[in-house]
């Protein structure tokens, strides 16, 4: 895409959205080189912010596939394997594939962009969660690190207005870790936030429907053991809704079953009938699921322990 007519996208949106320049680009790159990207003088350089900018605007940056450089686009696909490792492998193999990344950066002295620093500094968290070898507070003092890399104000009272893609990830991935915390209410602050952003400002219905399906099943689940059960229906069902839209069922029954709980709690006019419904539907559909993954082994036992406890 033309240089200047990403320059007029950014700036016709962001005047759209009442969005200042020194808001949009904090973090990302500073207000005279968005000035410039915006005019249609970019070189080639202040190209690399592209990406990050329209992110935040609610448009996908990954779509402009002339604007990410060959380093940049090799780095993320060996950080999509390490994560495709995790769950096909093990953290053994991810770590290679880590390693393997970090290695090729610092021998060729490539510069990355931050995103993709980003995206290194919370995986490399979440093995070293994962393997032990740092406690859940460590975890979340990485993650909000890697945050403040772009979003240099945050903190969970002042989330940002505008995010990217990655910066959503990484407050989701923020939000569960204050949950194992036991700080739920934080969590819920977090993602009630992420939500809300990816509902108003992502252009992109489908890549706002991927993120919104694991979204609300969190939320939700955190909700109802809140007690907040009216909230954490109608999440729920957003949740439903976005996983129905995508074709991703992998979270569905878990979504499914915590509105089914929910709803039986609050025991409302025609809470019941829905809820009964939910859950044999949610249990059928984890039978299917389960004949190609071992995701969520307990869930089925879980919605038999609700069914027989509110005779369903």
């Amino acid at each position: 895409m033309d240089k200047i007519a990403i320059g007029k996208i950014i700036s016709d949106r962001r005047k759209a959205e009442n969005c200042k320049q020194e808001d949009l680009c904090l973090g990302i790159c500073s207000t005279a080189t968005l000035s410039r990207i915006e005019n249609g003088k970019a070189g080639n350089h202040d190209r690399s912010y592209i990406p990050s900018l329209l992110e935040r605007l609610g448009m996908s940056g990954d779509s402009i596939n002339d604007i990410i450089s060959e380093d940049d686009y090799t780095v993320r696909q060996m950080i999509r394997r390490a994560n495709q490792a995790i769950i096909l492998e093990g953290t053994e193999e991810a770590w290679k594939i880590v390693k393997e990344t970090r290695a090729r950066i610092n021998d060729d002295h490539r510069n990355i962009s931050l995103a993709n620093e980003q995206r290194l500094i919370v995986l490399e968290a979440q093995l070293s969660r994962m393997d032990g070898k740092i406690s859940v507070e460590e975890e979340l003092d990485r993650l909000e690190n890697a945050l403040h890399m772009t979003v240099i104000n945050y903190s969970p009272q002042n989330l940002p207005p505008y995010m990217t893609n990655m910066e959503c990830q990484i407050l989701g991935k923020i939000a569960n870790t204050y949950y194992d915390l036991k700080q739920i209410e934080t969590a819920i602050l977090i993602y009630t936030h992420v939500k809300h952003f990816m509902e108003l400002y992502v252009e992109d219905k489908l890549i706002a429907a991927n993120h919104l399906r694991v979204i609300c099943y969190n939320l939700s689940k955190f909700l109802g053991l809140a007690g907040r059960y009216s909230d954490c229906i109608a999440v729920a069902r957003d949740g439903i809704y976005w996983h129905k839209l995508t074709g991703i069922q992998k979270t569905l029954p878990q979504t499914m079953y915590n509105c089914a709980w929910s709803l039986a709690r609050r025991n409302e006019e025609g809470d019941m009938e829905e809820a009964k419904k939910l859950a044999y539907d949610a249990l059928e559909l984890n039978k299917v699921i389960s004949k190609y993954t071992d995701y969520s082994p307990t869930l089925a036992g879980h919605i038999q322990d609700l069914i027989d406890k509110y005779h369903l």
